[in-house]
This record gives structure tokens, C-alpha cells and sequence, in this order.
């Protein structure tokens, strides 16, 4: 049962933690920092119950410049930018085998080019460990994007973006103990901007290691006519998963009153077995639960806020 747990992604693709699928992810955010919760309960066929939870923080340092002389200089943004972070990423269940924790530490570059799009690159150096072995680790991704979006960035940072990461680079691909083996993670999004009230984003996934993973999928971000003053939207997700599982997800963002506030962003999702089709899934279900919570300018105004 051990080996079968190594092979599972923590998380479902609708709300996947940024630092766990890439690096690159680090400080790719409007605000200035991010705290970011992530809790997944997995059932088996056997009643064994397998927990995750990733917690992270991150910042984004601007990188500015000089511009105009003669006593009228000014500083302003040159659109690259470098992200700090820290990640915890822990397995727990009913058998201690199958429990470990990884802590990193997460630098990021990324370098504005032009028409909008932007380059970054990510590394993660960390800790692996569990009751038997500890282990050095490292992490690194890339990160394409073209058009940022503001403002609703927990759903997607870029109206097109693509991303290729690594994960446990010093282990093999099937790693000898229970700690997790190598793996190589793709992602990609896109956004379709079409509706006057909601927009849709498709995204996929795929994952590597030793034995393919992917997930397919859109979720629908619903926007109201005006800002509440307390949320001002909501999204519905659905998305294949190759484990022979529909993950179906739903989520609401609130802030303050203020124009400067705080928000908090959570999301569940289920993860629903496909009973009708032939073909054994490697677990029953899964339910999980996602949270952000970040600084916020309002934007003020009657459109999407992007």
C-alpha cells in the first residue's frame, strides 16, 4: 500500500499550492506577499485514510529604475521582479510508514519581456524527512506567461501561461523508501475571456514519475454586475483526472470594507469516482480545501477588475 501512496499527487488540479507544482510560482502575485493553506483527506477501498497539508508564504520584491533627469527623476517599475518563500509539505495517515515532511525555502527570477509576456525561473532547496531517513532536496521549474491579469490572480496569473517544473531532483524515479521519488510536472492554462459576467479558464496538468498522472479540466469565475462590499466573485471547476475521478470544486473570495483590505479566498473540491467505467481507480475519493489569504487594492471599478 506504501509504494501505491507514493504514486498519488497530493493535490487536485483545481487548487493546486503555486510552490508545489513549480518553483517559478514564487512572488507571481499583484499584491506583495501570500499565505497560502492546503488540506487533502484521502479515502482508500481499505479504509486507510491519507492526509496532506501544504502551507506556504511568499514575497515579491519589484526591481525598479530611474527614469528622466534634469531634477525630474523618477523611479518606477521595470517589470522584473524576484520572489521569496517558504513551503511545508507533509503526508500523514493511519500508518506512520507513509508520513514524511519536506521544508524548503523558495527564490524566484522573473524578467518582463516584450508584448506582455514574462519568463521566470524557480528553485527550491530544502529537507526531506521521515522516521527512517533524511534526505537533502532540491526543486526547480520555469514559468511562461503572456497578459497578466489583476486583481483575481488565485484563479490564474496570466491570461496564457505554461509551466515546467521538477520535483526531488537528487532522488530516483522510484525512490527506495517512503519518501516521494522523482518527478517532472506540466502545467498549462488559458484563459477565455468572452462573457460579459464570467470568464472561463481551461487548464491541464500532467505529472511523471516512473508512472503518468493527468488532469483535464475548466472552472467558470462568475462576476456580479457590481462589487459587494464584501466578495465580488465565485467559481465553479470541474476537471478530469486520469485516477478514473471527477474533481468537482467550488470557491468564494471576501474581503474588507476598505479599499486597502485583506482577502480570504477558500475553495473545496471533491473528488468523485467513476463508477461506471471500466477501470479500477487507485483510491475511493478525496475531498480537499484551499485557502489564500493576501493583501488587496480594490480596484473601484464596474468591469471584471482585470
Amino acid at each position: 500500500m506504501a509504494q501505491g501512496l507514493k504514486a498519488q499527487y497530493p493535490q487536485g488540479q483545481f487548487w493546486t499550492p503555486e510552490l508545489r507544482i513549480n518553483p517559478a510560482f514564487t512572488g507571481v502575485m499583484q499584491a506583495k506577499w501570500r499565505l497560502k493553506e492546503n488540506y487533502r483527506n484521502q479515502t482508500y477501498e481499505s479504509g486507510l485514510h491519507v492526509k496532506w497539508n501544504t502551507v506556504s508564504a511568499d514575497i515579491k520584491k519589484e526591481i525598479t529604475k530611474e527614469v528622466g533627469g534634469y531634477g525630474l527623476k523618477m523611479t518606477e517599475s521595470s517589470g522584473n521582479t524576484f520572489g521569496f518563500g517558504i513551503m511545508d509539505d507533509r503526508r500523514m495517515s493511519d500508518t506512520s510508514n507513509a508520513e514524511y515532511i519536506a521544508d524548503y525555502f523558495s527564490l524566484a527570477y522573473h524578467r518582463a519581456l516584450k508584448n506582455g509576456a514574462s519568463i521566470g525561473i524557480g528553485v527550491q532547496p530544502g529537507y526531506m524527512r521521515n522516521a527512517n531517513e533524511n534526505k537533502f532536496d532540491l526543486n526547480a521549474g520555469l514559468l511562461w506567461g503572456q497578459g497578466m491579469v489583476t486583481c483575481w490572480q488565485e484563479d490564474q496569473y496570466f491570461k496564457n501561461q505554461i509551466g515546467v517544473s521538477m520535483y526531488n531532483i537528487l532522488s530516483n524515479w522510484q525512490d527506495s523508501s517512503f519518501l516521494p521519488g522523482r518527478e517532472i510536472q506540466v502545467h498549462a492554462g488559458f484563459l477565455i475571456d468572452k462573457p460579459e459576467q464570467f470568464n472561463i479558464v481551461a487548464n491541464g496538468y500532467y505529472r511523471y514519475n516512473g508512472t503518468s498522472e493527468f488532469a483535464v479540466g475548466a472552472y467558470v469565475l462568475f462576476f456580479p454586475i457590481v462589487h459587494y462590499a464584501f466578495y465580488d466573485r465565485a467559481r465553479l471547476g470541474l476537471h478530469y483526472r486520469s485516477t478514473n475521478h471527477l474533481s468537482w470544486s467550488a470557491g468564494l473570495r471576501l474581503y474588507g470594507r476598505g479599499k486597502k483590505t485583506l482577502t480570504l479566498d477558500g475553495t473545496i473540491s471533491y473528488d468523485m469516482p467513476m463508477k461506471f467505467m471500466d477501470f479500477e481507480s487507485p483510491y475511493k475519493n478525496a475531498f480537499e480545501i484551499g485557502i489564500v489569504i493576501t493583501s488587496f487594492e480594490k480596484c473601484w471599478s464596474l468591469g471584471k477588475c482585470k
